[in-house]
């Protein structure tokens, strides 16, 4: 009797293919078209279901005979055998032996960011997730829905989502815990762990707690001093340009950095001056450049004099 499904076919590999090759398309294959890369696509998880069923026979030697003589598998764990229960993907669902699938559980860890859980632990495995906010939502705090996935206590492959709270000054690499929504355990549930990945902002730069920008100011505002207004997290401030000011100057805005995750204290942003000139200079200008140059010389080398000789 020919098999329902080839199994050969659902993984892209040859009928003699070799144990590594199966486990290297399997990998592959789970993380193209596992939910959560696949968020609302009814396609790529009954293909998800597909390279699962394939793999626990493909990649168990008596599985995989039984499967090649007579077009179908054991799919029956063993007794007192350790094994995980996938209740869909074929009529009445099945078992299958974590010990005949090495390196199901290091996959599924490459996966989730996670370790999954075995059944009869009395706490359920904590897992990790990866979260990519913008720049103002880790200074100022916000929320983020997101869908995980995760094993439940009957070894199903469960998805659930998510509105989860951003304090205000989390950044790249900041760790929330969130309580009890890890997998699931015969007590209580582990935890669920959000790595924070911040996107970068297109005029402000963050060192700890304080903000950085670049503020471009003429050589007039430089030569004379100013009065100008910059942007900041807040909304716009104004700023104290002193006269004959340097370019790279570094000009402090107390208070208008990042708020500090523990003290809650927030520090300061810093301007940095760029002088810039015209990109045009109409005669009137240049004479004016001319009159300057020679009522009021001076020479921004002369430190360099002693390395020319």
């Amino acid at each position: 009797m020919p098999p329902k499904k080839d199994y050969y076919s659902i993984l892209g590999v040859s009928r003699n293919a070799t144990k590594e090759e199966i486990k290297k398309a399997y990998r592959k294959l789970a993380r193209k078209y596992h939910p959560d890369l696949n968020p609302g696509n009814k396609d790529a998880e009954q293909k998800f279901k597909e390279i699962q069923e394939a793999n626990e026979v493909l990649s168990n030697e008596e599985k995989r005979k039984n499967y090649d003589t007579f077009g179908t598998a054991d799919f029956q764990a063993g007794p007192g055998r350790s094994t995980w229960r996938w209740s869909e993907g074929s009529p009445g669902g099945f078992e299958f032996d974590v010990g005949d699938i090495g390196g199901f559980e290091n996959l599924f860890g490459d996966i989730f960011g996670s370790r999954w859980t075995e059944r009869g632990a009395s706490r359920g495995r904590d897992i990790e997730y990866q979260v990519t906010i913008d720049f103002e939502t880790a200074i100022k705090g916000g929320t983020k829905d997101l869908t995980i996935s995760k094993q439940t206590k009957v070894g199903k492959v469960a998805t659930e989502t998510l509105s989860v709270k951003i304090p205000p000054g989390v950044d790249d690499g900041s760790r929330i815990r969130v309580k009890g929504k890890g997998e699931e355990g015969r007590g209580t549930s582990g935890d669920l762990f959000l790595r924070i990945k911040v996107k970068p902002h297109p005029i402000f730069g963050r060192k700890n707690d304080d903000i950085y920008i670049d503020l471009p100011i003429t050589f007039y505002e430089a030569a004379l001093g100013a009065h100008i207004t910059v942007p900041t997290i807040d909304g716009s401030a104004t700023l104290t340009v002193p006269p004959n000011v340097q370019n790279g100057t570094k000009l402090r805005l107390k208070g208008k950095g990042v708020e500090n995750l523990k003290t809650r204290q927030r520090g300061d942003q810093y301007v940095v001056l760029k002088i810039v000139m015209p990109e045009t200079i109409n005669d009137r200008t240049k004479s004016a450049f001319e009159e300057l140059r020679n009522s009021n010389p001076y020479n921004p080398r002369s430190h360099l004099e002693k390395y020319m000789r």
